[in-house]
Parts: C-alpha cells; structure tokens; sequence
C-alpha cells in the first residue's frame, strides 16, 4: 500500500493505492477543502492561517495513516505552494508540525505527470489535455502517444473566484471578466495553437463538469462527457435560468458551489482557443503519474 497527499490550491487530497501488475488502484480517496489560494495576501505570502489550515488538514491525513501504516507515503504541492514567495517557510513548518517531506512540483512537471497519470485512459494518440485546478491551469499536447509540449499558466478556479467574484456564485458580468483573463493568458502563452479534436480533462473541475452536464441535460455520459458548445449553454444558464443552474451545481458539487462555474470559464476559454468540438475527463491524474514517477525513481535506485 502507497499513500499519496496532494496538497491543492482548492481541495488536499490523501489517496490509497495498491500497485497491481504496474498500475496503480485506489483504495481510499480522503478529500479536505482547505482552500490555501484564499489564504494568499497581497505580498503573495501564504498567511500564517493558511499554513496552520494546511497543517491541521495534514494532521487529520496523519490519523488514517497511523491506522493502515502505507509502505511509503509521498507529498507534493502544486499552485499551493508553487505560487506564493514563502515557499520554503511552508515547507519547513509543515516538516516541523507533521514530519513530512513536501515536494512542490513546478507547473511544466505538473503538466507531464497529468499526462503520465491519465495516459491510461485516454482514447486516442493524439490531442490537447488540460488540468484545471485551483490556482493554476496546465496544457499538454500529445501526439503518437508522447508528450509534446506543455504549459502552466496562473489561473485556476479558485484564484480567479478570489479575484473577480464578490459573493458565493459569480454574476454574469463576473463570468465575463473571468473569461476575458483566460483568453489573454492563453493568446500570450508559450504554448502553439493547434485544433484539438477532443479535449481531455483532469481534475476535479472537469470530471465535476461531466456530473453538471449530464444532471441539466438529462444524460448519463459520465466521464465520457459532452460538445464543447454546450459550455456556451451553461453559462447562459446563469443569466437566463439562474436557479435551476446553481440548484444543479448543489445536487452535483456543492462543494465547488463557487467554483465550478469559473472553473468552467477557464475550460471554455481553452476549447475556443484551440478549437475542441468534444469534451471528456479522466478518473486519472498528477497523483497517480507522480505515484509511478516515485516508484520508477525507487526501482532504478535498487
């Protein structure tokens, strides 16, 4: 047994997996929504509330820890940690409270591991993934089964909640701003506009998008999920029948109540951007590339 914490923007996650035949299968996921891109000032420090937040969360990761004892437990950060200028001071603290390890993966290694983690279940050799998460945004474009370039970019639901949204769910115009921010990050990324077929989606946000979809248009296409144009759809649900959206979101993802939609904005942003006509998600992810990442690591130390 593996024990894997990621320690998000928006949610910390503890994952169990066994390891069978070299691929990797859950056995407990343990989410806590600790929100840590909140807790950023405007000197861009992670507050010392923030740290103390990600530490009692790590604590209670600790308690089932004690209890099913995990070969090895591994712990990375991403936008979390990665984005704030007291990097090292939350790193040291979290060693000190917890005695853990945290590797903060830079965003183009978060990118690759996406790709590595899902790479088993996607459907085709080529096409354009993407990682929405709290506080950042990831691209790989794939070709033949290989990565081929990749990209972070700093926006991720809940840093763009925080700054353009004043109460839980963003009006029409908030959306727009949101919006308007993804399109100008992505027309200045370092990152070749190419149509994509089919857009495949990691993370919470796009598998929730899936259960948002399905829940308004009366489907059951799970993970497998829907047009990209049906995103237009969805917000202008917001304006033209707001409570049936938000009750939506309640019955799918009350926890990303205020985050889903400009989750959601993101994700439109990049469909326009290249081109995707289909959408669909992966169960897969950075947790499970980073799990065999560590274990290649470990293998070829032995």
């Amino acid at each position: 047994m593996y024990a894997v914490i990621d320690i998000g923007s928006n949610t910390m996650r503890l994952v169990l997996y066994r390891v069978v035949d070299g691929e990797p299968r859950q056995m407990l996921n343990s989410k806590q929504a600790a929100g840590l891109a909140g807790y950023v000032d405007k000197e861009q420090r992670l507050s010392p509330k923030g740290i103390q937040k990600a530490i009692e969360v790590l604590r209670r990761f600790q308690l089932i820890l004690d209890s099913v004892v995990p070969r090895k437990t591994f712990v990375f950060a991403t936008a979390s940690l990665r984005n704030v200028v007291n990097t090292q001071e939350v790193v040291q603290d979290i060693r000190k409270a917890c005695g853990l390890e945290v590797r903060v993966l830079t965003g183009q290694e978060e990118a690759l591991l996406d790709y590595s983690g899902t790479l088993r279940a996607l459907h085709t050799q080529n096409g354009l993934l993407v990682d929405i998460g709290g506080g950042s945004t990831e691209l790989v474009r794939f070709r033949d089964g290989k990565a081929q370039c990749a990209c972070s970019l700093p926006m991720g639901s809940l840093n763009m909640y925080t700054r353009y949204v004043r109460d839980v769910v963003p009006t029409t115009q908030e959306l727009k701003e949101i919006t308007h921010h993804a399109c100008a990050l992505l027309q200045d990324a370092d990152f070749p506009v190419e149509k994509s077929a089919v857009l495949y989606g990691v993370g919470g946000t796009c598998r929730a998008s899936c259960a948002l979809s399905d829940e308004l248009f009366d489907e059951q296409s799970g993970y497998a999920g829907y047009p990209c144009k049906r995103l237009k759809k969805i917000r202008r649900m917001l304006k033209e029948d707001r409570k049936r959206l938000i009750s939506a979101i309640i019955k799918t993802a009350p926890d990303r109540l205020h985050t889903l939609l400009p989750g959601l904005a993101i994700l439109e942003a990049v469909a326009a951007r290249y081109g995707c006509a289909s959408f669909s998600a992966s169960p897969y992810g950075v947790r499970e590339g980073y799990l065999l990442h560590m274990l290649e690591g470990e293998t070829e130390h032995e």
